[in-house]
């Protein structure tokens, strides 16, 4: 046997050494996002990292200072508290930048200067000075509200739902494409990305619709945190293949929940724990080790257990994220 040979046997007896204790050759980021515990700040990183979780993503610190208000003191103490637990902050939001901004009530032309855009953008700017200070790879926004999402009852559900993310009006798209070129100037001057999350009450609801952001919008800081139930809530039955295949250059980490859905049209569905739902984790994490991607896994819950326990949903995740990984190894 000459040492080439040696040296493959020693990596695959390795790498079955590991399976079989549980573990999984490729190099899974595994990560939570806080405020599904709804626990103060320290308690909530405490029981992360007893569930063998090392990144982080939040908005806010449950009875403390907003995010963009913090000084530099108490910032650089906010990074501290996760450091020296021996985590990682893998998005930082200050609150949720233009989550609830309806994008049809702002004027194109004056767009930059209307006080809700202005307030939510400085929020996320203030993030982005955090990052940098720190050396945090992203930072996090939403991507503004369908026509009368938070006023009337979604009334622009069934044409989303029918057309697999919905149709863009031509003068919203270039307010859309506006707002994100001036966040990714910020996020260029600052050196850091924007991880953008996909919710199926925002304009990107599906990968199709990130990808036609991003492209038009032309810069390498804006990124996803991929919502694969999200994309399947919102219409895009081929999230796993077709889905991953649009997004796959843009991903900086994955938004992990579950769901069934009940009737498409008429926006019933069920959240699920992890892996026991619609959409098919399965091939998206053999997706994610076959492309050697080292994005971040985030594990969210929404779905609650019998008991209505937060940290008892996260538990089950956890675990149900893990057993996927295994057979995805």
């Amino acid at each position: 046997m000459n040492r080439r040979q040696f040296l493959a046997g020693a990596a695959l007896a390795s790498a079955a050494a590991a399976n079989a204790a549980g573990q999984t050759s490729h190099p899974w980021k595994i990560g939570m996002y806080l405020g599904e515990l709804d626990l103060p700040f320290d308690d909530s990183l405490d029981q992360a990292r007893e569930l063998g979780v090392k990144y982080v993503w939040f908005n806010s610190l449950k009875g403390e200072r907003e995010i963009a208000a913090m000084t530099e003191a108490e910032a650089d103490r906010m990074v501290e508290r996760v450091t020296r637990r021996g985590m990682e902050i893998f998005v930082l939001n200050a609150g949720n930048p233009f989550k609830g901004i309806h994008l049809e009530e702002l004027d194109l032309k004056t767009l930059p200067d209307q006080p809700a855009f202005r307030k939510e953008l400085g929020d996320l700017t203030r993030s982005m000075e955090i990052a940098a200070r720190h050396k945090l790879p992203a930072v996090g926004a939403f991507t503004f509200a369908w026509p009368g999402e938070y006023t009337a009852g979604k009334p622009t559900w069934p044409m989303r739902w029918a057309t697999r993310g919905g149709i863009i009006a031509p003068v919203d798209e270039e307010k859309w494409v506006k707002a994100f070129r001036i966040v990714a100037e910020r996020a260029e001057r600052h050196g850091v990305d924007v991880a953008l999350a996909m919710m199926p009450w925002n304009y990107t609801n599906t990968t199709g619709n990130f990808r036609r952001l991003v492209e038009k919008t032309g810069s390498r800081r804006l990124k996803v945190m991929w919502g694969p139930a999200d994309n399947w809530n919102s219409g895009e039955a081929d999230v796993a293949t077709s889905g991953f295949a649009n997004i796959r250059p843009y991903l900086h980490g994955l938004h992990l929940k579950d769901l069934h859905v009940v009737d498409g049209a008429n926006l019933k569905f069920d959240y699920k724990p992890l892996g026991e739902g619609d959409v098919d984790y399965a091939t998206i994490f053999r997706k994610l080790r076959e492309n050697r991607s080292d994005v971040y896994l985030s594990v969210s819950t929404h779905f609650r257990p019998a008991s209505g326990s937060r940290l008892e949903a996260m538990r089950i995740n956890i675990a149900n994220l893990r057993r996927l990984l295994e057979k995805a190894a």
